[in-house]
């Protein structure tokens, strides 16, 4: 039987482990082709495993293709070659989800201007220049779906300049489905309700997770669905919304999946 994207050609940034890698290998196994577009070709970190050609085998052994492509998002250029390789490898664009992302801790009064400047250039610049860059194919084509991963940190005060970008990114995903409407574009964010396991969140507790902490963590199974439903979505069936996993498999979900992945 024929997977839930089947003929359709995604670009995931920053999907070389974590959230990114996790929906690679969640449309790899729905049929999509999968364009892994991120920075990391080796591992220089053993807590952080994973590289784009490990997520693209990943997705190949769940029933999609990988296409494993370094891209910096933060990098105009960069951006536009992904682009360029993309379209002249397999002619199409269908979904983009703008996952790269960093996050700077610190309170914003103390925080260095450089880590400010970054966070922009990768949460903000990275998905409006991706964004950018595909919407010529698509507005061709007269549809595509866009999603951006946001955080929790953006439904919250005091959530420092991490919160701020994530904001942004919200306003971004309203602005682009207004002007996408009518080219049959739908943008729609997305973010975890809660933490889910990834090698960052070992790294930051020193290589594991203590078991307590990771017993009261969710599995990526809803994230993954919630990111595959989004993917489906038009203008006419949602648009401009900014979704928590939950919400969106309560809104977008069939009745089987509601009860099998909503608490």
């Amino acid at each position: 039987m024929a997977g839930r994207l089947a003929g359709k050609v995604a670009i995931i940034t920053g999907a070389s482990r974590g959230l990114g890698a996790y929906c690679a290998v969640g449309y790899g196994r729905e049929g999509a082709t999968v364009v892994i577009a991120a920075r990391s070709e080796q591992v220089t970190n053993p807590i952080l495993e994973g590289t784009i050609y490990s997520t693209a085998r990943q997705v190949d052994e769940a029933g999609g293709e990988g296409f494993p492509i370094v891209c910096n998002v933060a990098d105009r250029a960069s951006v536009q070659a992904m682009v360029d390789a993309v379209l002249a490898k397999y002619g199409r664009i269908d979904i983009l989800m703008n996952n790269a992302g960093i996050l700077v801790p610190g309170a914003l009064s103390a925080l260095e201007p450089r880590h400010w400047e970054l966070q922009f250039r990768v949460n903000v610049n990275g998905p409006f220049f991706v964004s950018r860059a595909v919407l010529p194919s698509m507005i061709e084509r007269g549809s595509g779906s866009i999603i951006n991963i946001s955080s929790v940190a953006a439904d919250r005060e005091h959530s420092g300049s991490y919160g701020i970008t994530k904001r942004a990114v919200e306003d971004l995903t309203r602005q682009l489905a207004h002007e996408l409407r009518e080219h049959g574009i739908a943008v729609n964010a997305l973010k975890p309700v809660a933490a889910i396991e990834t090698p960052g969140m070992r790294l930051g507790h020193g290589g594991d997770l203590p078991a307590d902490v990771r017993a009261g963590l969710p599995t990526a199974d809803g994230y993954v669905e919630a990111a595959i439903l989004l993917a489906l979505q038009t203008p006419d069936t949602c648009t401009g919304e900014a979704f928590n996993d939950i919400e969106a498999i309560t809104r977008l979900a069939d009745a089987e999946t509601k009860a099998r992945l909503l608490p």
